[in-house]
């Protein structure tokens, strides 16, 4: 498996957590990763970041080159998630199965203790038959085992599903087959990854966290509008559009309902509460149109 981990930075970046993902990346020797941190040409970097860079082995591009060899991968992520050990091992006993089709990865969040949530995931699953196994052929507490053993994954075909668009759609936190990437779209984008999974009957669900993630809506929502915004851009088949543009407006509600806990300004607000009208208008169109 050929991957690239191309990092999107937050607005203000953390420096400190982009050389400790940078770090993690290296840790676990994966011949196949480019890591690429996704900044413009005119971004400017201290040495002493150029060098530590460099040091990871991490290039600065804005338009990274995606791998061409045979079963490559994309993974965008953003610089403050967490590489899990282990986590590269197990995508490539995936892709190696299931070769060009995207995987959604399950996630810890990355707002919460990661201790505390492997802890919490361990207790869950404590009955398991291979846990409480390995509990009796090892003295070690260490908890990455543990997770390893419990790894197992599903192919769904119900790529619709709009309860599961949130964890298919974000940009950061699922495999995209390097070979339908669109250079229509940004690379870490709704729309990216919309137009890929709209071609696709199957999708993987790798059950198990591999990362620490976060969440778009919650972490940066009004950029997570102007992703979805964006998104209706992208030409759907019959059954995929009405889809979309009810999680499209399930979404823009969301963001309104929690708008003190989004700290969304009131212009911002002003701005999707007009976009959901329009949203809605267009839905009582279509009706009418359906009707005529």
């Amino acid at each position: 498996m050929q991957l690239l981990i191309n990092i999107v930075p937050n607005e203000t970046i953390s420096w400190d957590r982009l050389f400790q993902l940078g770090a993690a990346i290296e840790a676990q020797r994966f011949a196949g990763v480019t890591t690429n941190l996704q900044l413009t040409a005119n971004q400017d970097l201290t040495a002493d970041h150029q060098a530590k860079l460099a040091t990871l082995n991490i290039t600065v591009q804005d338009k990274p080159q995606v791998p061409v060899a045979k079963h490559s991968y994309v993974l965008n992520l953003r610089e403050n998630d967490v590489l899990l050990p282990g986590a590269l091992a197990q995508w490539q006993s995936v892709t190696t199965q299931h070769a060009h089709t995207p995987i959604s990865l399950a996630t810890f969040d990355n707002q919460l203790p990661l201790d505390e949530q492997i802890s919490d995931y361990l207790m869950i699953h404590a009955n398991n038959s291979l846990l409480t196994t390995y509990h009796q052929l090892s003295k070690s507490d260490s908890v990455w085992p543990q997770l390893w053993g419990l790894q197992n994954y599903s192919v769904r075909s119900n790529l619709k599903n709009f309860r599961l668009f949130s964890q298919r759609l974000r940009p950061t936190g699922v495999l995209l087959p390097a070979d339908q990437i669109s250079s229509d779209y940004p690379l870490a984008s709704i729309a990216q990854n919309l137009q890929l999974l709209s071609q696709h009957t199957e999708i993987v669900r790798l059950h198990v966290p591999t990362i620490q993630n976060g969440q778009w809506n919650r972490d940066t929502p009004f950029i997570w509008f102007n992703q979805l915004q964006a998104a209706t851009k992208v030409p759907l088949s019959i059954d995929w559009e009405p889809a979309f543009a009810r999680y499209c407006r399930s979404q823009l509600r969301k963001l309104l309902k929690n708008t003190e806990e989004n700290h969304l300004t009131q212009d911002q607000q002003t701005v999707i509460s007009e976009q959901l009208d329009q949203f809605v208008a267009q839905v009582d169109q279509d009706a009418q149109d359906d009707e005529d």
